[in-house]
């Protein structure tokens, strides 16, 4: 699955990942943050679990920014 970090506490451990068209966000414990330098606003990939809480995120990434080039029709 793909997200955005919109809450990110290190002093507290946790963070939420909010998806296009999903209207709960997803909860995250920082220890399953696979890459560093992931900040609010970071685009990610991450997989999904169920708990006695309900669904979290697993297995974070962060992924590449993609420039977008702009082209001249003439």
């Amino acid at each position: 699955m793909i997200g955005v970090i919109t809450a990110y506490n290190k002093q507290r451990g946790f963070g939420l990942i909010s998806q296009d068209l999903v209207i709960e966000s997803i909860y995250f414990d920082i220890i399953d943050l696979k890459a560093r330098g992931l900040y609010i606003g970071s685009t990610v990939e991450f997989e999904t679990t169920f708990t006695k809480k309900g669904v979290v995120a697993k297995n974070i990434t962060g992924m590449a920014k993609i420039k977008v080039r702009s082209t001249k029709f003439v």
